[in-house]
């Protein structure tokens, strides 16, 4: 069973970057993106993020494990 916490890791307008899971493609991405939303939890408890790059760009989501600061 996967622990959940109490609140999000990241807020609406943190500034973070994000690097996909997969490790063929583990691109540290220098593009640095903002929290728009915070979603609710996935199935195994960690939170999602709607995210927008800070220049131009598509929104899109993102889960907390994507995510640095």
């Amino acid at each position: 069973m996967a622990s959940t916490r109490s609140a999000p890791r990241f807020g609406i307008d943190d500034q973070v970057y994000f690097s996909t899971q997969n490790l063929a493609a583990r691109q540290q991405s220098s593009d640095r993106f903002v929290i728009v939303q915070i979603m609710p939890q996935d199935r195994s408890g960690i939170y999602q993020y709607r995210i927008r790059p800070v220049g131009t760009g598509p929104q899109r989501v993102a889960t907390e494990l994507e995510l640095r600061r």
